[in-house]
């Protein structure tokens, strides 16, 4: 009994501390009335799903809301649904998932699965009325905000957390230079205030050291001096009195002892002599408006202007004969320096060289490929890589592995290897965080000091790398083909779409009520690169392929830190009857067929061809050898010639006696000049049109043809015995063969046989 009491009151003890504790955190309480989407401001009821969304029982209807936007459910007509009003009293989480709700007269339910109202059975709302009807007096959700109702809306009243802490003594101050000494101790120089801070390991302040200018850098020597860069121009050493009149935003020591300083105005400067009691700075030794300047190992110098990059070797003896050489943007070069304006550069230890531009990413290229005629950059931006912002402010190469980069609204920790970002937003560090164009520093205990307009802030390697709260993924709407979005995915990891349904856009939305304005979105479909990060919390996918796609979703933290909250939706496209497996068989098959009868029938044509070749040689050589007795026996002439058989054993014997006609017209008549198709067709008893239909299907070629092919032959015939000696000239050959004109029998020859006449050899 006394065990029992003791737990109860450790118990009320621990709670009271608990609600004292959030009494002293800074609240932010937020109103929402029907002018920012509840369906009305008379709440009676809500709840918290599976999925972490809110919802609310309103006199309007059923409204889901997902930090963002309210979703109003409503009753439709056709629903299948007795309910008859969208005036919701209570709401209650069923076994099931699903919202029950009670109206003013009868209890329904709110199906997740349909996105639709439907009944109840009897014996299940009598379970339910004991459990429905209280009045609401609020809910915490499992973040802790605090939710509550009265007539004129609803309220949420949240303790929104900054990871980060200002640093003390910087409040407002604007930080505007950053170094961590060889001693660990923290050098913070401020802006407003004309003086630095000076922190102990413990980040105590410990001094401070006024100034008569605002210090933009911080160095300190080899041998222990501390200089300090200021703007308006002061160049100081030790606190001393300063020794130039220049806007100073960097400096850096070379191997030889040397200072060499970055202004923003006369460009490089060099003091040769930092040690000595007066020391003087060279004249500008090349560029104008300088922001960083590193030397390299291999003595190279490599200065970030608002003009590009400065590169070149320092002269080990006289610093005067150093020559820097400028490197721009090309913009018929995709591989040039990206931007002009460049804020920052750095080196890491493999040598290659990173520079951070105003507005355009990150370049990166060797040290050696850097002097090139033509060097070429790796561009990585907000297009290609996970940076969530394509300015640079400033940033500082911690190691190989870890760049920090100050953005507009951002602190980025990239990873130049792998191209992978860490993203830290806005609200990491404070609500209305500035960022300032002061390079980062991180101290020997892994704590990084950011300088921002609002002070310097802190952020412990705990806070950096640990993750609180992550935000689950939800799946909201969805809009097919341009039609009006409805709420209809959140509890669904598959999506069916119709054969026409190939144009969609879904929301999405990680669920952060304490502070979701830094939440940062990307998305891929079927295992793609990812997009870009950004705040759009929809992708739309035009002319989807039937099959299964898979649409992939992440979002970072409040913070901008991406978490491991992926959500999949499977998204199954139903093909057109002509898009299916048994279609495209089908059609393959119809090809195939095609292609065969194709071949088949080019096959068959040749054979015929070659067939009407063949029949038509023979019938050639049947006139020729006619053509060979008429030559040797003049009475052969008047002679009537004789039948032919069949050119081939399957011919029929009407085709022979026709051939056989056609024939014997052409051997009375191939030195008749007036012989032609009329009077051949009325030999062969047939139409003119016959005539030429029957030749061209058994010889292949038309009467005219025919008539020239035998006069050809006969040409050929006495071209050949002229060579052998008969005496008979160009005219009698034409005339034999039926031409009046010798020069039209030559320009038939020669069009026939490729030569003329005269020079026939047979």
């Amino acid at each position: 009994m006394n065990h029992c009491r003791t737990v109860i009151i450790v118990i009320i003890l621990l709670t009271g501390l608990f609600l004292t504790a959030r009494q002293t955190e800074p609240c932010r309480t937020v109103r929402y009335d029907d002018s920012n989407g509840l369906s009305g401001t008379l709440v009676g009821g809500g709840l918290q799903d599976g999925n972490g969304l809110m919802w609310f029982a309103t006199w309007n209807g059923l409204d889901c809301y997902d930090g963002y936007e309210f979703h109003r459910m409503k009753i439709r007509p056709g629903d299948s649904a007795a309910i008859g009003t969208n005036r919701i009293r209570d709401i209650l989480l069923s076994e099931q998932g699903n919202i029950v709700c009670r109206t003013d007269d009868d209890i329904y339910e709110f199906d997740l699965s349909r996105y639709t109202f439907r009944d109840i059975p009897e014996e299940r709302k009598d379970s339910l009325k004991g459990k429905m009807g209280r009045t609401w007096r609020g809910l915490t959700d499992r973040q802790g905000n605090i939710w509550r109702a009265d007539p004129s809306g609803l309220y949420k009243t949240c303790f929104p957390h900054h990871p980060a802490r200002l640093l003390d003594g910087t409040s407002g101050a604007h930080p505007r230079s950053l170094m961590v000494d060889r001693d660990s101790m923290l050098w913070v120089g401020l802006r407003n205030n004309h003086s630095i801070n000076v922190y102990d390991r413990s980040s105590t302040l410990v001094r401070t050291i006024p100034l008569e200018t605002a210090p933009y850098c911080i160095y300190r020597t080899s041998h222990g001096d501390i200089w300090i860069g200021g703007k308006p121009g002061a160049l100081i050493r030790n606190g001393g009195e300063s020794i130039s009149p220049d806007a100073v935003y960097d400096m850096v020591e070379d191997r030889y002892g040397r200072l060499w300083i970055a202004t923003f105005g006369a460009g490089v400067k060099c003091c040769e002599n930092p040690q000595a009691m007066e020391p003087e700075l060279s004249e500008s030794l090349g560029g104008y408006k300088v922001r960083k300047i590193i030397i390299t190992p291999s003595d190279n110098i490599i200065a970030a202007t608002t003009e590009g990059l400065l590169v070149g070797t320092v002269d080990s003896a006289d610093c005067r004969n150093t020559r820097l050489m400028p490197v721009r943007r090309d913009g018929n070069r995709p591989g040039s320096l990206c931007s002009n304006a460049v804020m920052s550069v750095a080196r890491d230890t493999r040598g290659n060289i990173i520079v951070g531009t105003e507005s355009s990413g990150i370049d990166i290229i060797s040290e050696e490929r850097l002097f090139d005629d033509k060097p070429e950059f790796r561009h990585l931006n907000t297009g290609n890589s996970t940076l969530a912002s394509d300015v640079c402010r400033a940033m500082a190469l911690v190691s190989d592995t870890l760049l920090l980069i100050v953005g507009r609204n951002h602190v980025m920790a990239l990873n130049p290897s792998t191209e992978q970002t860490v993203n830290f937003g806005r609200t990491f560090w404070n609500d209305t965080c500035r960022f300032a164009e002061t390079e980062p520093v991180m101290l020997p205990d892994g704590t990084w000091v950011v300088g921002a307009e609002e002070g310097a802030f802190c952020a412990t390697p705990h806070n950096i790398y640990s993750r609180g709260y992550v935000p689950p993924l939800v799946f909201t709407t969805l809009a097919v083909n341009g039609r009006t979005p409805a709420f209809c995915l959140s509890s669904r990891d598959t999506l069916f779409l119709e054969p026409d349904q190939r144009n969609i856009s879904i929301a999405f939305a990680a669920i952060d009520y304490t502070d979701n304005s830094g939440i940062l979105y990307r998305s891929r479909l079927d295992g793609s690169p990812w997009t870009g990060a950004g705040p759009v919390r929809n992708v739309t996918l035009f002319n989807l392929s039937p099959g299964t796609h898979r649409l992939e979703v992440q979002s970072t933290d409040r913070y901008g830190r991406w978490v491991d909250n992926n959500r999949l939706l499977s998204v199954v496209v139903a093909p057109y009857w002509y898009e299916t497996w048994w279609a495209t068989a089908l059609f393959v098959l119809v090809v195939a067929v095609l292609a065969g009868l194709t071949v088949y029938i080019i096959m068959y044509i040749r054979d015929v061809n070659r067939q009407r070749r063949d029949l038509l040689e023979k019938y050639m050589a049947v006139i020729g050898e006619m053509e060979a007795r008429s030559m040797q026996d003049s009475d052969c002439l008047t002679a009537s010639p004789e039948d032919m058989a069949p050119l081939v054993p399957e011919q029929k014997p009407e085709d022979t006696a026709f051939l056989n006609r056609v024939r014997r017209y052409i051997e009375e008549n191939i030195d008749n000049p007036d012989a032609g198709v009329d009077s051949m067709a009325d030999a062969a008893a047939v139409s003119r049109s016959t005539l030429n239909r029957h030749l061209r299907a058994q010889l292949g070629i038309s009467a005219t043809q025919l008539l020239i092919e035998a006069r050809m032959q006969r040409a050929e015939q006495l071209l050949r015995a002229r060579s052998t000696g008969e005496p008979l000239s160009l005219s009698d050959i034409a005339a034999m063969c039926g031409y009046s004109d010798v020069q039209y029998f030559q320009r038939v020859f020669k069009k026939r046989h490729s030569v003329a006449p005269a020079d026939y050899n047979g």
